[in-house]
């Protein structure tokens, strides 16, 4: 990926200084990713209403908590590498990131591919000992086969101050593409290629998914970054793809869906080729997009939602997705009381190499 299209020296101006030693060192200038002159005009107008989505702000997004933590790989049972569990029980939290380390272009590309590679969703942890014990078990696995490495793809486990976490990927769950000789293609659409491999290698982490969601709270509907209250699966599933300022909006079929009902729009909606993303639709599959040259696109998203107008809205992006959005779009306000947002995030400098490395 590093080679297909960074977005670096015409896009980013970095100055150089010295360090005591008199080698020179690169610091960049980082974007501020919740820049609310950029984010007044950065998302495009939503058909049917001629308004802007509304953006949290800059205060309540700098007001969370930045994470930053390494993952490391889930293994199928019995390919571990000999000590790994143990390993993972030693070498407590470290940083994902570490700016001040970071002395040239490269260090910074290389950075961003870990964060790419390791970030997790940090609101889909556990550090419940029956869901690790299940993660663990050979009986979770069964009918599951590994990608060639041994590994499960989208399962991470994450070293805390309190215990080794179960976590799931967040960028690199849908934009790795497995082949089945090993190779990865970064920034490839990882659905609708082979779907039938990759639901037997992805079936564990989709069933331990939604034990987490039901663990933790969340809404879990398109990988959305909110813990909800009480609400019924109906009005869940209209939160995260309705459409409330059209009359005749075939999204209101989802509120009186059954739990079957669902099984089988969700598994239709997936041998499409495309993954029910919160703000979409189940009836209305979309494509994923290819990050792979996205350096030329002036859009992002495949239904251009945002201009692309340089590094700083990629990185915004990023964050928009995985963990500030409002969903509030002029006046309707989609998330029901009580819902609330994730309260951590990336900080700018990881943000920032992440948008390097694409």
């Amino acid at each position: 990926m590093k080679n297909r299209g960074l977005l670096v020296s015409a896009i980013v101006i970095a100055w150089w200084q010295f360090a005591g030693n008199g080698v020179a060192r690169a610091t960049p200038e980082i974007p501020r990713v919740w820049d609310e002159a950029a984010l007044a005009d950065w998302a495009t107008p939503i058909a049917g209403l001629n308004v802007r989505p509304t953006n949290i702000s800059a205060k309540d997004y700098y007001a969370m908590a930045v994470e930053n933590l390494r993952t490391y790989p889930v293994y199928f049972p019995g390919r571990e590498p000999d000590g790994y569990w143990q390993m993972l029980q030693r070498v407590g939290p470290k940083p994902l990131i570490e700016p001040e380390r970071l002395t040239t272009e490269a260090d910074w590309i290389k950075a961003g591919q870990r964060v790419f590679d390791e970030a997790d969703h940090l609101h889909l942890r556990s550090l419940d000992s029956n869901l690790i014990a299940i993660a663990r078990s050979p009986e979770s696995f069964i009918d599951a086969e590994p990608l060639p490495d041994g590994t499960v793809p989208s399962m991470r486990w994450v070293p805390t101050k309190t215990g080794v976490a179960l976590g799931f990927s967040n960028c690199s769950n849908c934009h790795v593409l497995p082949l089945p000789n090993g190779t990865r293609i970064p920034g490839a659409p990882e659905f609708g290629t082979g779907a039938e491999n990759q639901d037997r290698s992805r079936g564990p982490a989709r069933t331990l998914r939604f034990q987490v969601y039901a663990a933790n709270g969340v809404i879990g509907l398109g990988d959305a970054p909110f813990v909800t209250g009480a609400e019924p699966p109906g009005a869940k599933r209209y939160e995260a793809f309705g459409v409330p300022w059209r009359a005749d909006d075939v999204n209101l079929k989802l509120k009186t869906l059954t739990d079957d009902e669902d099984r089988e729009l969700t598994a239709a909606f997936r041998r499409s080729g495309g993954l029910a993303r919160w703000n979409g639709s189940l009836y209305y599959p979309v494509k994923f997009p290819d990050l792979i040259g996205i350096k030329d696109r002036k859009y992002l998203d495949h239904t251009a939602t945002h201009l692309h107008r340089g590094i700083g809205d990629l990185m915004r992006y990023a964050a928009l997705v995985s963990f500030a959005d409002a969903v509030d779009f002029g006046p309707y306000h989609v998330l029901s009381p009580g819902t609330t947002r994730v309260q951590a995030r990336l900080s700018d400098e990881a943000l920032y190499a992440l948008a390097l490395y694409i």
